[in-house]
């Protein structure tokens, strides 16, 4: 019989059970190569090459631990640590800041646009609002602080001159027009459902607030008194956790994409009913999650691609807006992706380290992640033909060989290879691994990528599996293997 070509997915997706997934993605992704080849019955198939996601280098080392989020003003970092704040240069020089930023929460940030010296204030939802300057940070609300009206807000968002507050009981409030002032009675009150608001934000001219069943958009109307935004519209998903947004970031803006109340990954298009873009193996792994607020959205954008990442302690999810499929991250020797919190400064994405004090990089020049290794999984779909058993005699997959580095480290760089598993039942149980090797530094000859004579399978059909650790480019083009029917 012809050779058959092995099913690699586009998304990752690997099924409430083993058997009924359809492949995974972990730590790579899929990326059209521009191209169609012809396949049977003269139909065309787009030509798919799955690469490595990149790994991260050192920015900065911190002082303290705990990273709680930043934001870039003036080529300066502003950063917020367990009860402190720091600042970063572009070669990743730390300066820690006088006075005390509580607790160990996720922060929120927002700038004005007072000139020369922008005033830079950010929100702990569960202490408050601290005024930040190059030098120290203070709580707002202590006598001798800039404003001392504020009061208890859980978020803050810039936008059109005016720091937007948002509170529990449902209230917005708005700062003077590029000043850290409020007057009492420039405030609203989300009212079109019940909950109060967790979270607000700017996005392309508008500004986005949620509570847990419901959001609203509101626009700046220039109200001559009182609030300066009227509602424009009422959405019909609240948010899960508050920190489950992101997209609206600068250096970003493609995508609003937020975590809904339904357990959904949902991004916004201008309407009342956003669009659901989650597969329903993230809505079930979302569901099941006791801790909402331990849910974590970001964004950063590597070599043409921009991620929205969704992480919490047992997994990372990232979406990539262009291709709108899913992969899945991993860190070495945890579950979930080591980075949280990116930032677009200096012309790099920077996020916090779950693993340590420590600023790092999105790298697409690191094939591992600041000297861990950064592991590729690919799981194929099922080749089958069911309900028959089926002989493996041969199988063969298309790497990019000859991608050893003769400067990186001996051999896991010097000599690649790939570790290989075939499940015959479905992906209950997987072989020993088999390696095969990649090839040294231009040296594709030395490849080897052939299987031979690797048993029977159940009707269920012959799964893959590919890991590779090496610090190198990876790339998978596609695979097939020969198959011949055996009686049941």
């Amino acid at each position: 019989m012809p050779p058959y070509n092995i099913p690699f997915p586009l998304s990752t997706s690997p099924g409430a059970f083993n058997q009924e997934g359809n492949g995974r993605l972990i730590n790579c992704y899929a990326e059209p190569l521009g191209k169609t080849v012809l396949s049977t019955k003269g139909m065309t198939t787009p030509l798919v090459v799955w690469r490595k996601t990149p790994g991260v280098s050192l920015f900065g080392a911190a002082t303290n631990s705990g990273f709680r989020g930043g934001i870039n003003v003036s080529g300066t970092l502003y950063t917020a640590w367990n009860e402190k704040a720091a600042t970063f240069t572009s070669g990743g020089s730390e300066t820690v800041l006088s006075g005390s930023l509580s607790g160990d929460d996720k922060v929120f940030w927002a700038r004005n646009n007072k000139t020369p010296i922008p005033d830079i204030t950010c929100v702990s939802p569960g202490n408050g609002a601290f005024s930040v300057s190059s030098s120290a940070v203070f709580a707002y609300g202590v006598p001798g602080t800039p404003e001392i009206d504020v009061g208890s807000p859980n978020s803050v968002g810039f936008m059109d001159g005016y720091f937007i507050f948002t509170y529990g009981n449902g209230r917005m409030v708005a700062s003077g027009l590029n000043t850290t002032d409020i007057n009492t009675l420039d405030f609203t009150t989300e009212q079109s459902k019940p909950g109060g608001l967790l979270r607000g934000l700017p996005f392309n001219g508008q500004y986005f607030v949620w509570g847990p069943n419901h959001g609203a958009v509101y626009s700046n109307t220039a109200q001559p008194q009182g609030f300066p935004f009227t509602r424009s519209y009422v959405i019909q998903r609240g948010i899960l956790g508050r920190y489950a947004a992101a997209g609206h970031e600068d250096g970003f803006g493609s995508s609003l994409i937020w975590v809904a109340d339904d357990s959904s990954v949902v991004k916004a298009n201008g309407t009342p009913n956003p669009t659901k873009i989650s597969p329903p193996d993230l809505d079930r792994l979302i569901e099941d999650l006791p801790d909402k607020n331990s849910l974590e959205a970001s964004v950063y954008i590597s070599q043409g691609h921009p991620k929205w990442v969704i992480s919490c302690p047992t997994f990372t999810w990232e979406f990539d807006i262009g291709s709108e499929k899913w992969n899945e991250r991993a860190s070495y020797l945890v579950p979930r992706w080591r980075v949280i919190s990116g930032i677009s400064a200096f012309g790099k994405w920077i996020g916090g380290d779950i693993k340590g004090n420590r600023l790092l990089t999105i790298d697409d020049d690191a094939m591992d992640e600041f000297n861990e290794p950064l592991i590729m999984q690919i799981d194929s779909g099922p080749v089958m033909k069911f309900p028959n058993r089926t002989k493996v005699a041969r199988a063969d997959f298309n790497f990019v060989v000859g991608t050893g580095r003769a400067d990186g480290p001996d051999p896991s760089a010097t000599v690649p290879t790939v570790g290989i598993q075939w499940s015959n039942d479905g992906g209950f149980t997987w072989s020993n691994e088999m390696i095969r090797r990649l090839g040294r530094q231009a040296s594709p000859r030395d490849a080897n990528l052939v299987m031979l004579r690797t048993g029977q399978t159940m009707n269920t059909g012959r799964r893959w599996r590919f890991r590779i650790s090496g610090p190198v480019y990876v790339g998978l083009i596609g695979g097939s293997q020969d198959t011949e029917l055996r009686n049941h």
